[in-house]
C-alpha cells in the first residue's frame, strides 16, 4: 500500500498544544463558509434509515447535524475546542434541532467511555489537521466506539492534487492546521491498521464551482491523479476479525 506521495510534508512538527491553540474564537469566527456546501454533496453517500445514532468526531460548529437531523435518530457531536463547541450550541438554538448533543471532550477518551455504542461515525474534514500517530490513536478509539458493522466515514484534501502539491512545495500558502494532507493509499493503510475493514475510497471534485470544472481532467491517464481534489472513504467496524480473535483467545 505504499504511494510516492503519503502525507504532504509541513515544516516542524507543532505540539498539541500548539494545535489545539490554532481553534480558538478567532478561528471560529473566520471558519471556512463553505463548509455548508462541501458537506451538503455528501449527503448522498451516507446510508441513513432514520434511526442510527451517529457520532460526529470533530464537529467543529455542528454543520453536519443541520444536514442530517431529520436522517438520523439522534446525533453526538464532540470536538476538543471550546469555541467549537460552543457555536454548535448557539446554531442548534438557533435553528431549533432536537436531537443533537455536543461534548466538549478529547475523543480518544469520550470514545472509551461509549464502547460499542454507534451506529455509525463521521470524521469529514478532520484528519488533516492531526499528524499519522495522532490518527492512529484517534482512529482506533473510534474503532471501539462503534458497534460491529458501523461505518465510518471519512472527508479530506487529497495530497495528489496540484493544489496541494504546489502546497508543498511552497509555491501556495500552507492552510492553517492542515499538518498531514494524505493519499488514498495512505488512508487506506491507515484505516486498516486501525482495525477497519471494507475500505473504499472515491474522489470527489473540488467544493469550489470553478476548480471542479477540472475534475473531469481526473480520467486522463499520467496526469489524471493531479487533478482530483477531495478523497471520500468509507470503512467499517467488522465483526469476523473480532470473532476470530476471540474464538483463538478461548482455544489458548
Amino acid at each position: 500500500m505504499a504511494s510516492l506521495v503519503q502525507t504532504t510534508r509541513r515544516p516542524g512538527r507543532r505540539s498539541e498544544e500548539e494545535l489545539r491553540a490554532i481553534y480558538d474564537q478567532r478561528y471560529v469566527d473566520q471558519y471556512d463558509p463553505h463548509a455548508v456546501q462541501r458537506m451538503r454533496r455528501m449527503l448522498p453517500l451516507f446510508e441513513l434509515s432514520g434511526r442510527e445514532k451517529v457520532a460526529d468526531f470533530g464537529c467543529g460548529s455542528g454543520v453536519l447535524a443541520e444536514l442530517i437531523s431529520d436522517r438520523v435518530g439522534e446525533y453526538v457531536g464532540v470536538d476538543f475546542s471550546e469555541a467549537f463547541v460552543r457555536e454548535a450550541r448557539r446554531r442548534q438554538a438557533e435553528r431549533g434541532t432536537r436531537n443533537a448533543t455536543y461534548h466538549c471532550a478529547d475523543i480518544v477518551r469520550f470514545c472509551e467511555e461509549h464502547p460499542d455504542e454507534f451506529d455509525a461515525g463521521f470524521a469529514l474534514d478532520v484528519a488533516e489537521h492531526i499528524y499519522d500517530d495522532q490518527f492512529l490513536r484517534i482512529g482506533r478509539a473510534i474503532h471501539g466506539s462503534l458497534k460491529a458493522g458501523a461505518p465510518l466515514y471519512l472527508h479530506t484534501p487529497n495530497a495528489e492534487y496540484f493544489m496541494e502539491r504546489l502546497r508543498d512545495r511552497g509555491v501556495l500558502p500552507q492552510i492553517e492546521g492542515h499538518v498531514a494532507v494524505r493519499d488514498r493509499a495512505r488512508y487506506e493503510a491507515l484505516l486498516h491498521e486501525c482495525g477497519f475493514s471494507d475500505v473504499r475510497a472515491r474522489y470527489l471534485p473540488h467544493y469550489l464551482r470553478a476548480a471542479a470544472a477540472l475534475h473531469g481532467l481526473g480520467a486522463l491517464p499520467l496526469v489524471g491523479r493531479h487533478f482530483r481534489a477531495r478523497l471520500f472513504l468509507t470503512c467499517r467496524k467488522g465483526a469476523r476479525r473480532e470473532s476470530i480473535s476471540s474464538a483463538h483467545d478461548s482455544r489458548a
